[in-house]
């Protein structure tokens, strides 16, 4: 009996939500050891994102594709496994900011004055209360999930663009020789 092929979906789905638990036990561990605000530890997450989209792809090419995958499927697969991936780190930011630490919102506010002052020390107090202001509308929970959504779409677009170069691998056994 013939093996099904998962669908690109599926593998996406699969793949995506493990990326996307990954993401959120490093937020929850930097979180608990109060590093949340670290951007160096913070920029882990990143290779993270990388490391399941590039290993979500090669599994699928390997396991259900026979070892061979056009740039085509293979960005699809990235891209979908980093999607979900967003969709499942997005939702966990809205629930982290909202319930499990509501005071991230004035966190954020306070380091943002703080660059404020500290890149423009002649800024009037009008000045800053004006962009503190912006910078608020924009520092909501609902906000911070739908940039934190729409960040994630951009890169993993972008990551699908260069991995896929390096994962593919046309089966050239279907060619005609010359």
């Amino acid at each position: 009996m013939e093996e099904k092929v998962r669908s690109i979906s599926v593998q996406g789905i699969y793949y995506g939500l493990i990326t996307g638990a990954g993401l959120i036990i490093l937020s929850l561990i930097l979180f608990i050891a109060g590093l949340i605000q670290n951007k160096w530890l913070s920029s882990i997450s990143y290779l993270i994102l990388i490391a399941g989209m590039i290993y979500g792809t090669y599994d699928y090419r390997e396991k259900y594709l026979k070892g061979f995958i056009s740039y085509g499927k293979a960005f699809t697969t990235c891209f979908m496994i980093g999607l979900f991936a967003g969709i499942a780190a997005s939702i966990y930011t809205y629930v982290f900011a909202q319930f499990i630490h509501p005071g991230l919102v004035t966190e954020v506010i306070e380091q943002a004055r703080q660059q404020m002052v500290n890149t423009n020390p002649e800024m009037s107090e009008d000045q800053l209360e004006t962009a503190l202001a912006m910078t608020e509308k924009f520092t909501t929970p609902v906000m911070m999930m739908v940039m934190g959504f729409i960040t994630y779409t951009v890169l993993s677009a972008v990551i699908s663009l260069i991995a896929s170069i390096f994962l593919k691998k046309e089966d050239t056994s279907l060619s005609p020789s010359i």
